[in-house]
């Protein structure tokens, strides 16, 4: 994936969630990781995961707790 807009979509989400005036629910595959554990591998951004983890606390988000599987999907 390529992660140069990574802090454009995280202001642009910020943005449109902050004008939200009912509640709402965030869904989807970002393509970013909350901590070094989620990943298979050791190469790990940890500014982009700051970013994302400092954009769901600013937002009060919540993440669902993931049942199953580890990773949902797997280059093997």
């Amino acid at each position: 994936a390529d992660h140069g807009r990574s802090a454009d979509f995280l202001a642009e989400l910020k943005n449109k969630v902050e004008r939200c005036t009912t509640p709402m629910v965030v869904a989807g595959d970002f393509n970013l990781i909350r901590w070094a554990s989620d990943k298979s591998s050791p190469n790990v951004d940890r500014v982009r995961m700051r970013l994302f983890n400092d954009c769901i606390a600013d937002l009060a988000l919540r993440e669902i707790t993931r049942i199953g599987a580890r990773f949902t999907w797997t280059t093997k």
